[in-house]
C-alpha cells in the first residue's frame, strides 16, 4: 500500500521528482567521473611501475668482494624476491654470431628460476649450460627464433698469446622489449661463471675441456636483486645504502606519491564541496515538496494513516528517486568513462584505462546516495508531519 501511494504521488508530482533526479545527478555523475579518473590514473600508473621489473631492480653500481653470507642473507630477507651473484662487469661481454652475422660487445647476464625478467615474458623453462635468452631487438637483429642456434664467443690472454672460445648455444626464449630494451643475453649462472673464469686463465666446462677449475672461487663483485614490491625498495634500498653504492626507483616512487598525493587532496576538496552542495539541495527540494504536499498527508491522517506510514511513505518516494538519479547518472558516467578512455588513453600511455571503476565503488556509491536521501527524507518528514494539525490544514484548504 504505501509502495502504491508513494508511486502515485511521485507521478502526480513529476515535475518536482525531476528537479530532484537532475539535482541529484548534478553532484552524482561528475563525482562518480572525477573519482575514476583518480583511480584509473593511478591504478594504471602502480600497474605500470609493478609490471617493469627494472623498477624492482637494485643495482649495485661497483664492484665489491660479496661473500655466501651476503647472498645467503639477501634469500632469507622478505622483501627479496630474487638475486643472484654478479661477475665483474669485464668479465660479461661475448661476440654473438648468427646467420652470417656477428655483433661485438654484447653483455650477458645470469639467469636462474623465477627470474622476474622471465617471467614477465611468458617463458617458463629454465637455462642449461648451453642455453640462452635474448633480448627480442637482439634476436631480430640476428633473425633468431627460438630453438635456433648461435655461437658466442669470448677471448683471452694468455702468457702473451691471444685465445678465443667459439661455442654453440641454442635460443631458448625472447625476452619481451618492454622488460629488456637493451641488446643483451640471458644466460645459465654458471656459465656466466665459467665465462669469467676462463678470462682468468682457468678451463673452466662449457669455454674450455673442463681440465682447470677456479677452486679458489670465495666472492662475487655485484648482486643482480629484485625486491618483491614497491613498497619493498625504500627498505631494502635504506638498507644497502649504508655498506653499497646502489641505485634503484626510488624517484619514480615517490613521484607516483606525490601524484597520489595531489590527486587526493584534489578530489578530496571538491568531493566535500559537491556532496555539501547537493545534500543541501537535495534537502532544499524534499522540504519544499513536503511543504506543499503537508495538506494531502492530513487528508490521508483522517483517513487512518499513522503518522509513522506517512513518513514511511515519504522515505519511499525519496529512496526510488535517489535510485532512479543514481542509475541515471551511472548511464551519464558511463559515456564521460568511454569518451575519455577513447580521447586520452592513447596519449598520456599509461595504461589501457584512464577512467576506471570497479564495482564495489559503483555499489559503495549507490548505498551512500541511498541512504543519504533516506536519512535526509526521514529527518524532514519526521520533524513537518509529527507537527500537522489537521484542522488547520484543511481549514486552508
Amino acid at each position: 500500500m504505501i509502495l502504491q501511494l508513494a508511486l502515485k504521488a511521485l507521478k502526480f508530482e513529476k515535475l518536482v521528482s525531476f528537479c530532484l533526479i537532475a539535482s541529484l545527478c548534478s553532484v552524482i555523475a561528475p563525482l562518480l567521473l572525477l573519482f575514476s579518473l583518480r583511480f584509473g590514473i593511478i591504478t594504471n600508473l602502480e600497474e605500470n611501475l609493478k609490471q617493469d621489473p627494472s623498477n624492482l631492480e637494485i643495482k649495485f653500481m661497483s664492484g665489491y668482494k660479496l661473500g655466501d653470507e651476503f647472498f645467503e642473507s639477501l634469500k632469507e630477507n622478505p622483501h627479496v624476491q630474487f638475486v643472484l651473484p654478479l661477475t665483474r662487469s669485464l668479465s660479461v661481454t661475448t661476440s654473438v654470431f648468427a646467420n652470417g652475422k656477428l655483433i661485438d660487445r654484447i653483455d650477458a647476464m645470469p639467469t636462474a628460476k623465477n627470474d622476474p625478467l622471465v617471467l614477465r615474458s611468458g617463458i617458463t623453462q629454465d637455462l642449461g649450460l648451453n642455453e640462452v635468452f635474448m633480448s627480442k631487438s637482439l634476436a631480430e637483429d640476428l633473425k633468431l627464433k627460438v630453438g635456433d642456434s648461435l655461437k658466442l664467443k669470448i677471448s683471452r690472454k694468455l702468457n702473451d698469446v691471444n685465445e678465443n672460445s667459439v661455442q654453440t648455444f641454442t635460443l631458448k626464449g625472447i625476452i619481451d622489449s618492454r622488460y629488456l630494451q637493451l641488446r643483451k643475453i640471458l644466460i645459465n649462472f654458471d656459465t656466466l661463471v665459467y665465462m669469467e673464469d676462463y678470462r682468468d686463465g682457468f678451463n673452466p666446462p662449457v669455454f674450455s675441456d673442463g681440465s682447470k677449475l677456479n677452486q679458489a672461487r670465495d666472492s662475487f663483485a655485484k648482486a643482480r636483486l629484485y625486491v618483491k614490491t614497491l613498497d619493498d625498495v625504500e627498505p631494502m634500498s635504506k638498507m644497502l645504502r649504508q655498506s653499497y653504492s646502489i641505485t634503484d626507483s626510488s624517484d619514480q616512487i615517490e613521484k607516483l606519491n606525490k601524484i597520489t598525493s595531489i590527486l587526493n587532496f584534489v578530489f578530496t576538496a571538491i568531493a566535500l564541496v559537491s556532496v555539501v552542495g547537493g545534500l543541501l539541495a537535495a534537502t532544499g527540494l524534499i522540504f519544499t515538496n513536503l511543504k506543499r504536499r503537508l495538506q494531502g498527508f492530513a487528508l490521508l491522517k483522517l483517513t487512518g494513516i499513522s503518522n509513522s506510514k506517512c513518513i514511511e511513505q515519504v522515505v519511499v518516494e525519496n529512496l526510488i528517486l535517489s535510485l532512479c538519479a543514481y542509475v541515471l547518472s551511472l548511464l551519464l558516467f558511463m559515456v564521460g568513462m568511454i569518451w575519455f578512455n577513447t580521447s586520452f588513453a592513447a596519449d598520456l600511455k599509461i595504461g589501457t584505462d584512464v577512467s576506471l571503476i570497479s564495482t564495489t565503488h559503483v555499489l559503495f556509491g549507490l548505498l551512500a546516495t541511498v541512504l543519504s536521501c533516506a536519512a535526509i527524507s526521514y529527518g524532514i518528514a519526521k520533524i513537518l508531519l509529527s507537527k500537522i494539525n489537521i484542522a488547520d490544514s484543511l481549514r486552508t484548504a
